[in-house]
């Protein structure tokens, strides 16, 4: 074989090897940033050490960072991480779905609660219900605040779940995923 070709077939594949072993490099570095779609896998415990959801052994959340799709503490614990990375945090309310407010609240039948309840209410009674107001359907905790037979209607004061809730999270960052525009 001519020396010539043969020299520059020798330079194609060491400057592949040294592509690829930059691009090794490189996703072994990678750190979650802003923007970014992240696979990862959480486990969520309350204050008295219950789980209160996971999905390990499951399929992984995805979401992109920054976007506003999970909590504001959850997105600052990712952002950084590298793939197979595994922190655990724990965030205030403040951090999390907020704190407990009795300002929010909606006027609804008796008979109503009562469904959401699955039998009869009393002030103080919890149950989880259905807010349309904002365009999407999303779960909120109701609590019975004021009951007014005469009326029929009661007053539900509408927090998320896990409103005042300091929550704990172990999360591992299982793979990063194309940037998004």
């Amino acid at each position: 074989m001519n020396t010539k070709i043969t020299g520059v077939l020798l330079a194609l594949v060491a400057l592949t090897l040294v592509v690829f072993a930059a691009g090794c490099i490189g996703s072994a570095d990678q750190t979650a940033k802003a923007s970014d779609t992240v696979n990862v896998f959480y486990t969520l415990t309350l204050e008295d050490g219950s789980v209160y959801q996971t999905n390990v052994g499951k399929e992984p959340l995805t979401f992109v960072l920054g976007s506003g799709q999970v909590v504001k503490g959850f997105d600052d614990a990712v952002t950084g991480m590298k793939p197979g990375e595994t922190k655990t945090v724990t965030l205030t309310p403040d951090q999390a779905y907020g704190a407990y407010s009795y300002e929010t609240y909606a006027d609804i039948p008796i008979s109503l609660a009562e469904n959401y309840n699955n039998g009869p209410i009393a002030v103080g009674s919890t149950f989880l219900m259905y807010d349309y107001s904002t365009g999407a359907i999303q779960v909120v905790q109701g609590e019975v605040m004021v009951i007014d037979n005469e009326s029929n209607m009661t007053r539900v004061v509408i927090n998320p779940p896990l409103a005042g809730k300091t929550l704990t999270f172990e999360i591992t960052l299982d793979s990063i995923g194309e940037k998004t525009t």
